[in-house]
């Protein structure tokens, strides 16, 4: 139960770095992570409009949009392991149903575990640099995202979820 709460308190410290000229534009849905190919996480994403927030008007930046994800990752033992993502998106422009984007930002771990009633925690923080497919189903569109990060002695997560609003 300490874990869901930490995680449901990370998620709600996320909301408000969302620029309020974007509030249109907001798209928020839970996401499954494959962090390192080894281990399973689940999370939640918001994605929202980041050009017109910051008065890009044209340009290869002018669809550009942000996301911010946090998952928890069911690693082995009694810890608690949370990774946080940043990032700034650009999408590549196509015709169809599948949107393709580059992005890049910043990635923070965090983990700590209890010892016989004394706690430990460790923390690192490291830059992202991710591609992936929004794949347009309708209402309910979804995500796969590859992303590398150097955090700690670097890792690749694949990434996989569905947004719901904007």
């Amino acid at each position: 139960m300490k874990r869901w709460l930490g995680l449901l308190a990370a998620l709600t410290f996320l909301f408000p770095l969302i620029p309020a000229q974007a509030e249109a534009q907001v798209s928020f849905g839970p996401q499954v992570v494959l962090w390192d190919f080894e281990e399973l996480g689940v999370g939640a994403r918001v994605e929202f409009g980041l050009a017109d927030a910051i008065g890009i008007e044209d340009g290869f930046f002018e669809s550009l949009y942000g996301s911010v994800n946090t998952s928890y990752l069911f690693i082995d033992g009694d810890g608690t392991n949370l990774v946080f993502n940043v990032n700034g998106n650009v999408p590549i422009a196509m015709d169809g149903g599948l949107r393709p984007y580059v992005g890049a930002g910043l990635n923070h771990f965090r983990s700590s575990i209890s010892v016989g009633g004394t706690s430990f925690s460790s923390s690192a923080s490291g830059l992202n640099l991710l591609g992936g497919l929004l794949l347009d189903l309708g209402e309910i569109p979804a995500f796969g995202e590859l992303q590398f990060s150097t955090t700690g002695d670097g890792f690749l997560s694949l990434t996989g979820g569905v947004l719901f609003g904007g």
